[in-house]
């Protein structure tokens, strides 16, 4: 009867319960922001709640079922694309914070030079980014704004007759767009 007693406590002991886990996701950028997650899109604004996923993972004595949720957020001019997973895990709940991190650069020529490249270095680096323009932009026009890096301090341009023009310091704030103005 002991041996019954036991091997049914044991049992018992080793016999899963679900537990509640929940995925939070909170949009802190001020904007509307389109995030994935768990094969459901979220269209995250900037006033509404967080979005919530609840799952249900088995949890047992030695050990807990784990679960990796895929996360998709999609790009914005202030917003690199991010696809990465979060482990989830029996009662444990987990939160994800989105936040800008990249700046906007728009470029007005207002010479009289089309300009055909555009590039960009950071402080620590010595070699310049590859051209960030995908069009000629041509006189007295205002570029499109581009997505980029904050970490860019300085700016070089060249026109269509391979004329560099001194570089130039630029400052580049995340999540804000900063107009550079091409003078020739």
């Amino acid at each position: 009867m002991r041996k019954i007693i036991a091997l049914l406590t044991v049992f018992f002991l080793l016999v899963a319960c679900a537990k509640e886990s929940e995925l939070t996701i909170y949009n802190d950028t001020g904007h509307s922001v389109t995030v994935i997650f768990n094969d459901t899109i979220h269209q995250l604004f900037s006033n509404d709640p967080p979005a919530v996923e609840i799952f249900y993972l088995n949890s047992f004595i030695l050990f807990g079922e784990t679960i990796n949720v895929p996360i998709i957020i999609e790009r914005q001019i202030y917003l690199k694309p991010k696809k990465f997973t979060i482990e989830m895990k029996p009662n444990k709940d987990k939160s994800y914070h989105v936040e800008f991190d990249r700046a906007g650069l728009q470029i007005n020529n207002v010479s009289i030079y089309p300009i055909g490249v555009v590039q960009l270095r950071k402080e620590s680096d010595e070699e310049w980014s590859e051209n960030v323009i995908e069009e000629i932009l041509y006189p007295e026009t205002l570029g499109q704004v581009f997505s980029i890096s904050p970490d860019f301090i300085h700016i070089k341009i060249t026109d269509i007759y391979d004329t560099e023009y001194q570089e130039e310091l630029i400052e580049l704030n995340t999540g804000e767009t900063t107009t550079y103005i091409f003078t020739g």
